[in-house]
């Protein structure tokens, strides 16, 4: 989210000098259209279609599963690198849809975790999605709607990092009067339907349970995860006043 020089970095966030007036302040995730990839390779889906539409049909938060879904570790907000990705509470009668469906839920609930903290300070935004698995995914653009409770804008440009850079290059040049000057391409708006987000807001709850008790305790050979990630933030937000805009914890 580019916006005027923040005083204080959201925890687990990172900001980047954008230009003298601007910044770009954003949380990074490793898991994504990855994690998307490897589920439907492992799971044996079957026809791409046929199981979109069964995502799409599948109750929220149905499943009774818990998933953290960091099959490449985790970045933004928690930063723990190393940490294995888990699913809580498979039994005999959990099909691979389930699976499917409570991976892509956990996905979205780690978005919103970042979310929370970039809008915070700013007040209502406009949330546009870019990458290609999840714009590839109506059902999943929908969950990612839900779960956060407000509409997603689906972006309809095929670049949107380059173009974005383009773009900042041409107003810092002086050849374009406001970035409002080209505004972006948009795909369709999925709206919320907030008695779902509800119901997300509860296994947000349930996920940040098992994250304490597996990561936390993970962290805990090192100090506890509270101490550790206080002291780290402390010291990054001290840089930050001496060196505005550098990525931290």
């Amino acid at each position: 989210m580019v916006q005027p020089e923040p005083e204080v970095v959201p925890p687990g966030l990172w900001c980047y000098r954008v230009d003298r007036a601007h910044a770009l302040v954003g949380g990074a995730t490793s898991e994504g259209g990855n994690v998307y990839a490897w589920l439907r390779q492992s799971l044996q889906l079957g026809d791409p279609a046929a199981a979109e539409a069964a995502l799409a049909a599948f109750p929220p938060d149905s499943h009774g599963l818990t998933v953290l879904p960091f099959l490449a570790g985790e970045r933004s907000p928690g930063w723990a690198g190393d940490v294995p990705a888990s699913i809580y509470g498979l039994t005999l009668a959990t099909t691979p849809l389930a699976i499917l469906r409570a991976s892509l839920e956990a996905l979205a609930y780690r978005f919103a975790l970042i979310e929370r903290r970039l809008t915070a300070r700013s007040g209502d935004v406009r949330v546009v999605a870019s990458g290609g698995a999840l714009l590839s995914s109506p059902a999943w653009m929908q969950i990612v709607a839900d779960v956060l409770g407000r509409p997603l804008v689906a972006s309809g440009e095929a670049e949107t990092t380059s173009r974005g850079v383009a773009l900042l290059a041409l107003r810092a040049l002086g050849a374009m009067p406001s970035l409002d000057a080209a505004p972006a391409a948009e795909g369709p708006t999925y709206e919320p339907d907030l008695a779902r987000h509800t119901v997300y807001q509860e296994a947000i709850t349930r996920q940040a349970w098992l994250y304490e008790r597996l990561v936390g305790r993970r962290t805990s050979a090192i100090g506890s995860e509270a101490s550790t990630v206080g002291v780290t933030h402390a010291f990054a937000n001290r840089l930050y006043q001496e060196h505005p805009c550098h990525e931290r914890p």
